[in-house]
């Protein structure tokens, strides 16, 4: 079976498929890669072990940002004689099924479910993301974090569905948003928030985007956006810069605000929501500065000033790791109906490492994911 990994340095080219190695650049890191051949996983679809399980052949995958520093801590020597797989979005066709498996058979093409939720004591499913190991062209799962996904959602936007799709539903759930509310999406170029964008598209709702730069303002625009603010985060008054100022003035505060990258932005963004408005995110932007040897450039939060602005206006904060079940379910059964745009933010496909790689993380005009479909 194939499956595209990072490649320790001191690993010869035994098991690489001729052809597809190479090295790219990320954060200043040598990054060589390369098409694995390894054997399949044996799956006997009548042992007692496997009776939940089930054995599927990966169609196509995708890269997130998460995945950016699993990439650079395989790029360094805890992998120097080995490889690391990579991909954590995939899309799968099932092969065969475990005895108790009633959900799912042969033919049906799967996605991850990354439902999160507290551990169950003994239970064989494990809350969040099922496997860090997308491009794994054979695979074994649990039938419960496995979704059947139906034929209108093509490989190109189900490979690189399930994390964004099931998050930005989570959030946006959890804000419980009413028609005709501002809502404010930072980093709104980054998949993260171009899902929640599309997901907010529909739903009444006056969206505004913040960003570093005005690039593919247009793009945005069509899912929804109807102003984009640009400005610098490492200014510590950008708050207070004159684009924000005259929007505010205009619109007046936030009524959510969703911050993917709650390091970048935060706490400033507090001094344009309205009172008794929401703040939800889902992580943080600095994940691989530790790896690399750079210090960090996350912004220094002061709980004490946080809170004030928190409990002054009554602004309730929401965190959010993921999804559950229902969340994936909605986006899915929202993305085939049309309600949900996935196809403007999963528009590119690859079958070239060097093309995904770059595309993924190197182009600064990408907009959406990138998806690598086997052949």
């Amino acid at each position: 079976m194939r499956q595209l990994a990072i490649i320790g340095p001191d690993r010869s080219s035994a098991g690489i498929i001729p052809g597809p190695e190479g090295t790219f650049t990320l954060e200043g890191m040598p990054v060589r890669y390369g098409i694995v051949e390894s054997d399949a996983p044996v799956f006997d679809p009548h042992a007692s072990e496997n009776a939940g399980m089930v054995q599927f052949r990966v169609r196509a995958f995708s890269c997130n940002y998460r995945d950016r520093s699993l990439i650079l801590k395989a790029a360094t020597s805890e992998f120097r004689r080995g490889y690391y797989v990579v991909g954590s979005d995939f899309v799968g066709e099932v092969l065969a099924v475990g005895e108790d498996v009633t959900d799912l058979k042969p033919g049906d093409r799967v996605i991850a479910d990354n439902a999160y939720h507290a551990p169950v004591p003994g239970s064989p499913v494990p809350p969040g993301i099922p496997t860090n190991h997308g491009s794994k062209e054979i695979q074994i799962l649990h039938h419960r974090k496995l979704m059947k996904v139906p034929t209108a959602l093509p490989d190109i936007a189900a490979g690189s569905f399930s994390i964004g799709a099931q998050t930005a539903y989570s959030m946006v759930r959890k804000l419980n948003l009413k028609a005709g509310e501002r809502v404010l999406v930072t980093g709104a170029k980054s998949n993260t928030s171009l899902f929640v964008i599309a997901a907010l598209r529909d739903l009444g709702v006056d969206v505004t985007g913040l960003s570093t730069s005005d690039r593919l303002t247009d793009r945005l625009e069509l899912l929804c956006v109807s102003e984009l603010i640009v400005t610098d985060p490492s200014d510590p008054d950008w708050v207070m810069s004159a684009s924000i100022r005259d929007s505010l003035i205009e619109k007046g505060g936030f009524n959510a605000i969703v911050d993917p990258f709650s390091d970048v932005y935060m706490p400033g963004l507090f001094g344009v929501m309205a009172f008794g408005s929401r703040y939800t995110t889902c992580g943080v932007d600095d994940q691989h500065t530790h790896l690399i040897g750079k210090e960090s450039f996350g912004n220094t939060v002061r709980v004490g000033e946080m809170m004030s602005d928190l409990l002054t206006f009554n602004i309730t904060f929401l965190g959010n790791c993921l999804g559950l079940r229902e969340d994936l379910q909605s986006a899915v059964t929202d993305a085939v109906a049309g309600s949900f745009a996935v196809d403007l933010v999963a528009t590119t496909s690859t079958g070239d490492p060097a093309v995904f790689f770059d595309s993924t993380y190197l182009d600064r005009d990408r907009f959406g994911k990138v998806t690598f479909i086997y052949d």
